[in-house]
């Protein structure tokens, strides 16, 4: 019995040493990975252009404060803030080579380090300034322009939720091509901006019974 339960004491030691060396390759070795740090363009200062070439085009990378509360809450109320890392994260695979399950891995361990490396704000910054609304535009500042002719710190409630509603489907929820699909995921953002707490019953209300406006494609 004791030889076996060294037996068995030495196989559990030798099981977490090898399960500890896997877990530091995937967590701390970052030599595989699509590089992070350039990231930190998509939350500047000061605006500026960004070129990124996993992105569909390029973006106008604006600071935090410069994204108008509405907007902030719209965004908020539209994407989870806890899958905005790994949704970065999948945007910086566009060369990913490799079966399926290596990829997962892969957006599992930059989610890990972009979570490490920067701050909330950041990231949602990061993320707001590299999303794909649709028609061309990447980032909330050349998105604002191109429905709105407005900067991003200039949009209404309406135009805000209109806005974030077309990130999970841009073609999907065009209001150039879908404007009713584009209406009814407006006011659904709507809705949940009064679920979190960040627009009232009285504003949403009036919100939703405000037509689609948008520039002219």
């Amino acid at each position: 019995m004791g030889m076996l339960y060294k037996i068995a004491l030495t196989m559990a030691a030798l099981l977490f040493v090898a399960t500890a060396g896997v877990c530091g390759w995937l967590f701390v070795y970052t030599g595989d990975l699509p590089d992070i740090e350039h990231l930190s363009q998509f939350a500047p200062s000061s605006q500026s252009p960004v070129l990124d070439s996993c992105l569909a085009s390029p973006s106008t990378a604006i600071p935090f404060n410069h994204i108008g509360k509405p907007l902030q809450d719209a965004l908020a109320a539209a994407e989870s803030a806890t899958s905005l890392p790994h949704q970065i994260a999948q945007s910086l695979m566009c060369n990913h080579t490799g079966g399926m399950g290596r990829y997962h891995a892969n957006n599992l361990r930059l989610s890990w380090h972009i979570r490490r490396r920067f701050s909330a704000q950041q990231v949602f910054t990061i993320y707001a300034n590299r999303a794909y609304f649709g028609s061309g535009a990447t980032g909330v500042e050349n998105a604002s322009i191109q429905f709105f002719r407005k900067d991003a710190n200039a949009l209404n409630v309406e135009e805000a939720a209109l806005l974030a509603g077309f990130l999970r489907a841009p073609n999907y929820f065009s209001p150039y091509k879908n404007p009713e699909r584009a209406l009814q995921r407006r006011n659904q953002i709507l809705e949940a901006m009064v679920a979190q707490g960040n627009l009232s019953t009285s504003d949403a209300a009036r919100a939703e019974a405000t037509p689609v406006v948008i520039a002219t494609q």
